[in-house]
């Protein structure tokens, strides 16, 4: 679980299976913890705030040169 400057919890998705596209047509699986190391934790709380939201809802978000979401099927 991630928690803001106040110490209030965002959204918690390292349960669920990720996935991240370039494309939108070929979707591979992304490991929480890697994803956490290599691409979250350089991010402004506002915007990770806004990335946990959108992916928990089940839309897709663009980081860098991949999309994220969580893995429906």
């Amino acid at each position: 679980m991630t928690e803001d400057q106040y110490h209030i919890e965002m959204e918690d998705i390292s349960i669920y299976p990720l996935q991240r596209s370039a494309d939108y047509s070929f979707w591979e699986e992304v490991n929480f913890e890697d994803l956490q190391t290599s691409v979250l934790g350089k991010l402004s709380e506002e915007k990770l705030r806004t990335f946990f939201g959108v992916v928990r809802n089940g839309s897709a978000f663009k980081l860098d040169n991949y999309f994220y979401r969580i893995n429906a099927e």
